[in-house]
């Protein structure tokens, strides 16, 4: 007799029982469950639509957030799409793109401009919000910080939520067919620039390659959707990290691009390493777990900060494996209490004195001539 435990995939072996509120209850509990870790990430309407691209150029879209797109009474609501051709993935991967999207719900609500190019392109700020959520972004050519993963701490959390949607995903939706597109033969219509608000412009080559053009707007510069903006370099304009006088702090060179040290897999460093202040949630350094009266319980380090110039290193350790703070007997508080009073106490007048007596000199300043 088969169990519901034997069964390990349900997409592939139950396709009769469909049920569309199912679906959709999953995808909402497991938002709630988002939001239960993340209070800042706001409520919204989850629907689920069509990925499938409209030219044959374009990528299939697995989610989309759209900003007040929903009237509830008094309230606005966002929107989160989830592509019915995305459905066809494993579980963990819909959960994956639902995260990706409560990070662009977190900067909406904060405010925060975390993507250009109508979208397309996801900054640095976007990789700092996604690990804030527990995802690990790695740079695409074209899209940026977008392709994102759960790490280990963030798959383990959610686990529960994952495994509701791997009871509700039972059916996807079918690509739609786009036709093959045309290929142009010549380039007589130039190039095709964005800045960052996103306007667009289109010049000739030969212009292009004089010098970008500076939007009045944004301070950006114009530039093909193809480019790198992060590392674009023109010797009449730069858009990366300006250069650091000799005599300038090389520290704020570093807190001008605190991504040098994003290496969330660890291959660079060897173990998964974040700038300062960009550790995921779940991580904490010893002295952050000592304030919460734990310590890390004779674990390995999980990850690791990364700063000035990579000369300071923290380590961090996973909070739900901590354990609670030793505490002192009272015996071991009395002998501490009679340690701490013996080098206080000089070896000369043997008086107990409100200072620890200098090791440089063995005794204390009334017993030692001429030092202040």
């Amino acid at each position: 007799m088969t169990t519901a435990v034997d069964i390990t995939d349900v997409t592939r072996t139950c396709q009769n029982d469909i049920s569309t509120a199912a679906l959709v209850g999953a995808l909402e509990a497991a938002w709630a469950a988002i939001r239960d870790q993340h209070t800042d990430v706001p409520a919204a309407v989850l629907v689920v639509g069509s990925g499938s691209p409209s030219k044959p150029s374009q990528g299939m879209k697995w989610g989309h957030f759209a900003a007040l797109r929903w009237q509830a009474g008094e309230q606005q609501l966002p929107e989160i799409l989830i592509s019915g051709e995305g459905l066809s993935r494993e579980p963990e991967a819909v959960f994956t793109t639902l995260l990706h999207e409560a990070t662009h719900a977190l900067a909406d609500v904060r405010g925060i401009q975390d993507t250009s190019r109508q979208g397309r392109w996801h900054n640095k700020k976007f990789a700092t919000l996604a690990a804030e959520l527990g995802l690990s972004t790695t740079k695409d050519d074209k899209l940026g910080y977008s392709p994102c993963t759960l790490t280990d701490l963030t798959r383990a959390r959610y686990r529960p939520a994952i495994a509701g949607l791997s009871v509700a995903l039972r059916f996807y939706r079918h690509p739609e067919p786009t036709g093959e597109g045309k290929t142009r033969t010549n380039n007589n219509n130039g190039v095709s620039c964005e800045c960052e608000c996103p306007r667009k412009l289109r010049i000739s080559t030969t212009a292009f390659e004089e010098g970008p053009i500076v939007c009045a707007v944004c301070s950006a510069a114009f530039l093909p959707e193809d480019i790198d903006r992060d590392t674009y370099e023109h010797p009449t304009f730069a858009t990366g990290t300006p250069a650091v006088d000799d005599d300038q702090d090389q520290d704020d060179a570093d807190s001008e691009d605190p991504m040098v040290f994003y290496d969330p897999t660890g291959e660079r460093y060897g173990l998964p390493t974040y700038p300062f202040k960009f550790a995921p949630d779940g991580l904490l350094t010893r002295r952050q777990l000592r304030t919460r009266n734990l310590r890390p319980g004779g674990q390995e380090p999980a990850a690791q900060i990364m700063w000035r110039r990579g000369k300071r290193v923290a380590y961090l350790f996973r909070l739900d494996l901590a354990l609670p703070k030793r505490t002192a007997t009272p015996a071991q508080q009395a002998a501490i209490a009679k340690a701490l009073t013996a080098r206080r106490t000089c070896p000369d007048c043997r008086q107990v004195k409100p200072y620890y007596i200098p090791r440089r000199t063995g005794s204390c300043l009334d017993c030692t001539p001429g030092v202040n």
